[in-house]
């Protein structure tokens, strides 16, 4: 069975990562031309801040081991791809949150070894991510880069598949993902309705810590307001599908994903929740200053 396991969700994990390379073009890298610093400063400081501020929060919190775990993990990871929805609600600046998406994730197996690293040296302890840092960048590169560039080199070559069969791939990863949340949910039932509420209370910290960390970090780039929101969207939202990947199969240690799991349900309605408050108090006054007025 936990054979079986481990080859689903690797199969996941990698069609995945080959789906997110096949929905990758050139714009996404001219934007960065454009724009190259404030995005590059936005992704540097995401995966440098983040993994300090999941540090921090678990030890204020007293976490047990394993929650301690599952939130480091997850603050390591890139930015989801659920990012970009909440982006389209808000009406703020999708290009920038693709991009961000996109880059965090082709750059994740080189930064998540290095947070890996650095958060061995923190503890000064053995880490529960203990896998030598070789290995485990050997392994993250076959896993996440390889099938990545293999999904670019897709589209660039074989442009019609992916227009025949890219939707394909994105309903059997999402189906996938489904089944490894359900997976968590009912094998770690007994751990979830005991330790239910201090896993919610540190998710909920960390999206919200998170998301203000986003905000301020734009306004310190004088980001327009629409750009710093997405910014602040962009560092909120981690990739627990990735996270709850890397925990079954690279690190064998199932109950790292309860985090991930829990942090997704929790993030879902407070990030809605935040779009929803700058669509009613800031996003109409934006509309009606790019609206052109009506002649009388």
């Amino acid at each position: 069975m936990k054979a079986v396991l481990d080859i689903g969700v690797l199969g996941v994990i990698v069609l995945m990562m080959t789906a997110v390379g096949m929905e990758l073009e050139a714009r996404h890298f001219r934007a960065v031309a454009r724009r190259k610093g404030a995005l590059l400063l936005a992704l540097a400081a995401q995966a440098a801040i983040l993994p300090v501020l999941g540090f921090v929060l678990s030890r204020l919190l007293a976490l047990p081991p394993h929650i301690s775990a599952g939130i480091l993990l997850v603050a390591a990871c890139p930015v989801g791809d659920i990012a970009n929805l909440y982006v389209v609600l808000a009406r703020t600046n999708l290009p920038l949150s693709v991009s961000m998406n996109a880059l965090s994730i082709l750059c994740s197996a080189a930064t998540m070894a290095v947070v890996f690293e650095a958060y061995g040296h923190l503890l000064q302890t053995p880490f529960a991510f203990a896998v030598p840092t070789p290995t485990l960048l050997l392994r993250m590169i076959l896993v996440l880069a390889v099938p990545l560039f293999a999904g670019m080199a897709v589209r660039r070559i074989r442009p019609g598949f992916v227009a025949r069969h890219g939707r394909t791939a994105h309903r059997i990863v999402l189906a996938g993902v489904a089944l490894l949340v359900v997976y968590v949910l009912v094998s770690q039932r007994e751990r979830l309705a005991v330790e239910w509420r201090q896993t919610a209370v540190a998710a909920t910290a960390f999206v919200a810590l998170s998301l203000l960390v986003g905000l301020a970090f734009g306004g310190l780039l004088r980001l327009p307001r629409e750009d710093g929101v997405t910014v602040g969207i962009a560092f909120a939202v981690r990739h627990v599908a990735l996270a709850s990947a890397i925990a079954v199969t690279l690190l064998n240690r199932i109950e790292y994903a309860v985090f991930a799991v829990v942090y997704f349900l929790v993030e879902v309605p407070l990030l809605l929740g935040v779009v929803a408050l700058y669509r009613i108090c800031w996003a109409p006054a934006v509309l009606r200053t790019e609206l052109p007025e009506t002649p009388r």
